[in-house]
């Protein structure tokens, strides 16, 4: 796991891995989110294409798959809260030799744009990770996030 200083005063943990435990509080996070509608439209055309979204376990893991394809997934935890569950989660996959897409993005209610957690930005935090990660894979030139109007990030 990596920990990076965000903004002030927030000490996030990174990590590919999510363990067999937070199973509950990942599928609330993935599937159950309340400000989910608010990207219903790009989240049902995503499935269409790709496949549905879904948690599978892996020994002690749980990985994300997006079809048929293992996603690369993007954990983050606040170890400031004192629990093990992710407060967010980013999904993306490669889907061309000069992109990367994001697929789902999520971010617990208590650090959204209302929660108590707000000025952390985690959603923002989230897709410049993917575009750090991205940036670090040869041929990569953009980032796009595709339930958003396919907003395109160039690398």
């Amino acid at each position: 796991m990596q920990s990076v200083e965000v903004f002030r005063f927030v000490n996030l943990v990174y990590s590919s891995r999510a363990l067999r435990p937070c199973r509950a509080a990942l599928e609330e996070l993935l599937f159950f989110n309340p400000r989910q509608y608010r990207v219903r439209e790009g989240i049902v055309a995503l499935q269409e294409k790709f496949g549905p979204l879904r948690l599978e376990e892996t020994g002690d893991r749980l990985c994300v798959r997006v079809g048929n394809c293992e996603a690369q997934t993007l954990f983050v935890y606040d170890p400031a809260q004192h629990r093990s569950d992710p407060v967010g989660v980013v999904v993306f996959l490669r889907t061309s030799s000069a992109e990367v897409a994001i697929m789902h993005l999520a971010v617990h209610p208590d650090y959204s744009l209302q929660g108590e957690q707000a000025g952390v930005g985690l959603g923002i935090v989230l897709v410049e990770k993917v575009k750090e990660i991205a940036s670090q894979i040869a041929g990569i030139k953009r980032v796009v996030f595709l339930y958003q109007r396919e907003l395109i990030m160039r690398l």
